[in-house]
């Protein structure tokens, strides 16, 4: 499947279609060459490893950019696998990519692989010549449906108890959230206009509920002006990306995103799997032991104002053409001047910022701001092995007029460090929870969970079922709908693993 890695623009550039093995760095990066004006869907978190476009729709990840949203398309091309009436196993291919000279491709008929391969020789030719001969996208329905989220911009900003985007959301084509129950093979997907201009900003609060306010008031005030992204990292996450995550950070901002990085996670993966009971911890042990060698990985006019206060956001705004980055600065400095005009009743206070706001003033430091807040999960497990602890990770989504921390239960036991980092625009959480050798990591993470789900969270947001959570009964339905024999990936989402799932 990675072999399958053509893409191709179509619509003038306005949408792009990508084979199942496209990584989204390399069509971020072609995009950029294409059409210098656009952007892909998908550009930062896990970029810097070159997932698949199709996993993002399969898992319905990538909410960093809050003017994009999550993926997502209606536009597709994959299998399903069902019996006949005589018992045979059938594999049909279901078309909805609504490209003019690919509908009339007698796709039904074919086998998979025969089908990915009629479109891999269309994407070569097509990319080959596309600036003569672009392809376009058909006037059926299918050539009119959804390529992104197109009303995830107003959704996003609604302050309601509803959550802005999880797992077992069921909308849309059999694609998006499919979790491995349908085999994708082709996608299409929207391209958005590239800022004119983009100023990035470290944003440090002494406590969430001002950052909260700064969320409502600043970032989510309405969906014309929103931000680019808008992350969130505690000061424990801070603390550790810098004890733990300095190397990674560097290699973020000198080799970038895309196949270097990817081999060598390859190469540290092939360490990590030789067997040698030690093996697993070798690379993280000498992550840890050489991070204090190496200098701070981001200014340290940053890692200061880090050090001083407890939350912090890093916030993108960008220029669109329409005065959106002004206004945006218009709304920042009026919170800012609201809290930091704030009457301090002891004298030793006075004239101390409440709010304190940092810009990036290089294409350096901006870089630097992006790789420090996405080495984050890495550098909690080189932290937490460099230690000799133990942790979790969890990631849920919290309803959107909500964003404290849950409780941990008041029978759990105290974590060593607790990393809160976000996708901040949409509340989608991610926590890594560090313990001491010897607890019972599992169930301190059910508890937790529960407790979520309790304040009216959803679990998982973004990492996908896998075996460990069960998904909603509706989930789950459609999931057998798309597979009825439950032969791609048995056992996801608290399915059963039996043929045609026991019955």
């Amino acid at each position: 499947m990675k072999r399958l890695d053509a893409h191709f623009p179509i619509d003038d550039g306005r949408r792009v279609v990508c084979l199942a093995g496209c990584g989204i760095s390399t069509l971020a990066s072609d995009i950029q060459s294409w059409f210098p004006d656009r952007e892909s869907h998908s550009i930062l978190g896990s970029t810097f490893l070159n997932p698949t476009t199709a996993a993002g729709v399969a898992f319905g990840s990538g909410g960093v950019y809050l003017r994009k949203g999550p993926a997502r398309t209606d536009r597709a091309l994959y299998c399903k696998v069902s019996k006949n009436k005589w018992g045979e196993n059938v594999v049909s291919v279901v078309n909805t990519l609504g490209i003019e000279g690919l509908e009339d491709a007698d796709f039904e008929n074919a086998h998979g692989e025969d089908a990915a391969c009629s479109l891999d020789a269309y994407a070569n030719d097509v990319r080959q010549g596309y600036r003569r001969n672009m392809a376009k996208s058909s006037n059926s329905v299918h050539g009119r449906a959804k390529a992104s989220d197109t009303n995830y911009h107003n959704t996003v900003c609604e302050c309601t108890g509803e959550v802005s985007r999880y797992n077992a959301d069921t909308a849309g084509e059999d694609c998006n959230r499919s979790e491995g129950k349908v085999l994708i093979l082709a996608t299409v997907h929207d391209t958005f206009p590239a800022p004119k201009k983009k100023r990035v900003f470290w944003v440090s609060f002494p406590d969430m509920e001002t950052t909260l306010a700064f969320r409502r008031e600043v970032c989510l005030n309405n969906p014309h002006d929103l931000p680019v992204s808008c992350e969130y990292m505690d000061r424990d996450s801070v603390d550790v990306i810098d004890e733990a995550g300095r190397i990674g950070t560097w290699m973020l901002r000198v080799l970038g995103m895309g196949d270097i990085m990817g081999f060598l996670w390859s190469v540290k993966m092939s360490i990590e799997g030789l067997p040698f009971s030690w093996a697993p911890l070798i690379c993280d042990k000498l992550l840890h032991t050489l991070n204090n060698w190496v200098p701070e990985c981001i200014p340290g006019k940053f890692m200061i104002a880090g050090r001083e206060w407890d939350h912090h956001t890093i916030v993108t705004v960008g220029d669109f053409g329409e005065g959106e980055l002004q206004r945006f600065m218009e709304r920042m400095d009026s919170f800012v001047k609201k809290y930091n005009d704030k009457v301090v009743a002891d004298e030793k206070d006075v004239g101390k910022k409440i709010v304190s706001v940092i810009e990036a003033e290089s294409p350096s430091e901006m870089s630097a701001l992006n790789a420090f807040r996405f080495i984050a999960a890495l550098a909690f497990k080189t932290y937490v092995v460099g230690e000799d602890l133990q942790g979790v990770s969890v990631d849920y989504a919290l309803p959107k007029n909500r964003g404290l921390a849950p409780p941990l239960g008041p029978s759990a036991i105290t974590p060593l460090k607790r990393m809160r980092y976000s996708h901040f625009g949409c509340n989608v959480v991610h926590e890594d929870i560090a313990y001491p050798l010897g607890v019972d990591t599992h169930k301190e993470k059910m508890a937790f969970k529960h407790t979520v789900e309790e304040e009216g969270g959803k679990l998982p947001a973004e990492h996908g079922h896998g075996v460990e959570y069960h998904a909603p009964e509706s989930s789950q339905k459609r999931w057998m709908a798309m597979d009825p024999l439950n032969l791609f990936n048995p056992g996801v989402g608290g399915l059963p693993t039996l043929p045609k799932y026991g019955k």
